[in-house]
């Protein structure tokens, strides 16, 4: 464990019982540790990865993999010349709703489908920091927390021909946009609509995916529930409603199930479960709405 902040090592020491903390990166970096799960501002992933590649050290690093995609690429060929895993944490992919919805697609359930919608609207009094400066992000909320919902519309709709998008900035506290609309035309023939928002007022709430087909739609399920445990684990999403039913299905704790699930692809000498040319896939796509929006 690495900080900065001795207060928050003696928390994770105590609380936690981390045997190991580190206040000198340097000391962290060329440790005898197989594994580092690194979180830290956008612009520090490729540096940090890769010189702990070198180190032949297994990297998850949270999202995304980079700011740009030649230094998303630099991490995967490192990764791969150095023969050691390589995962983003992006625990929108692993999320039981989004697994579940993408099977109904794949088995006809609603039809030939017409209209993706993937939305996600908050608002965010004052943000302080590293997130404020669209140099260190590599751009706004579309970058840091509308990547996620990126991740979701395409694995819902697959690839894509071409998009339009608008992205503009609604408040003062971050240098980047904090709203962003696009119009997606996937290869199937569906049109994807995405809006992602960090500057919405007093934000309905809504379903944060839907999917139209001729005989049917998937949406995310927004309403309370009977006879659910109190201790539900942490969800992406609401489960799904397929053609106006609610569906009850074995939800999975998202981040179980990607730390998990890295572990054992170290373990076990597997592909990781996340692919890092997905996470390349999300940050290419959100490059493309910056570049088409201007």
């Amino acid at each position: 464990m690495f900080s900065r902040n001795e207060d928050v090592l003696r928390r994770y020491r105590e609380e936690y019982h981390v045997r190991k903390t580190y206040s000198d990166l340097n000391e962290a970096m060329n440790s005898s540790h197989d594994i580092m799960d690194m979180v830290m501002p956008h612009y520090m992933h490729r540096d940090l990865a890769t010189r702990a590649m070198r180190n032949k050290k297994h990297v998850m690093i949270e999202k995304p993999i980079a700011t740009t995609l030649e230094e998303a690429r630099d991490m995967i060929t490192e990764s791969r010349n150095n023969k050691v895993k390589f995962m983003v944490a992006e625990q929108y992919y692993f999320d039981s709703s989004l697994r579940h919805a993408i099977q109904y697609l794949k088995e006809g359930l609603i039809g030939k489908v017409h209209t993706i919608i993937v939305r996600s609207q908050w608002n965010f009094q004052e943000l302080d920091g590293w997130r404020t400066s669209e140099k260190l992000m590599g751009g706004g909320a579309l970058i840091d927390g509308g990547i996620h919902f990126i991740e979701a519309l395409l694995d819902l709709g697959g690839e894509y021909r071409d998009l339009e998008s608008r992205v503009y900035k609604g408040k003062a506290s971050i240098e980047g946009e904090d709203n962003t609309v696009s119009l997606i035309r996937f290869k199937s023939g569906a049109t994807g609509i995405f809006y992602y928002s960090w500057n919405y007022m007093s934000p309905p709430d809504v379903p944060a995916y839907e999917v139209i087909g001729t005989k049917g739609s998937i949406y995310e399920y927004r309403g309370e529930r009977d006879n659910i445990s109190s201790h539900r684990p942490n969800t992406a999403f609401g489960v799904p409603v397929l053609n106006g039913r609610i569906q009850e299905i074995e939800e999975v704790d998202v981040f179980d199930a990607e730390i998990s699930g890295f572990l054992k692809a170290v373990e076990k000498n597997e592909e990781v479960p996340y692919s890092p040319e997905l996470a390349y896939r999300d940050l290419e796509t959100v490059l493309m709405i910056y570049e088409n929006a201007k």
